[in-house]
């Protein structure tokens, strides 16, 4: 989930169980005035506007960008890896990253281990 709040910034928090992803990119400022953060549920959304993937947001945690442009991290509750099947198969690029594992190679993985079952 991702909101902004008026005096506070951007704030964005992954559910506890991280069922849907959600990664922190990041660019030095066009303007030298230090860095600028973005917030995404695909990584592959950073690369086209300059900003490189810094990590996923980790279950249970929050992130806040200020508004003078500072990350904030927080794990909120204790969290525990159990992603969405779909996000991989159906819904995420096969360009993205996702919780450290490459959606191409695990797609192609599926497919070898399927092809060696119905051989």
């Amino acid at each position: 989930c991702i909101c902004l709040v008026k005096g506070v910034g951007l704030v964005a928090f992954r559910d506890p169980h991280g069922i849907r992803p959600l990664s922190i990119g990041k660019r030095e400022g066009l303007d030298g005035s230090g860095p600028e953060w973005a917030i995404a549920s695909e990584d592959c959304a950073f690369g086209p506007i300059c900003f490189e993937r810094v990590r996923d947001v980790q279950p249970g945690e929050m992130v806040i960008i200020s508004e003078e442009g500072q990350l904030v991290s927080k794990q909120c509750v204790p969290g525990v890896l159990n992603p969405c099947i779909f996000e991989y198969i159906y819904l995420s690029s096969p360009d993205r990253v996702q919780n450290d594992i490459s959606v191409y190679n695990f797609q192609l993985g599926l497919g070898t281990h399927l092809a060696r079952k119905i051989k």
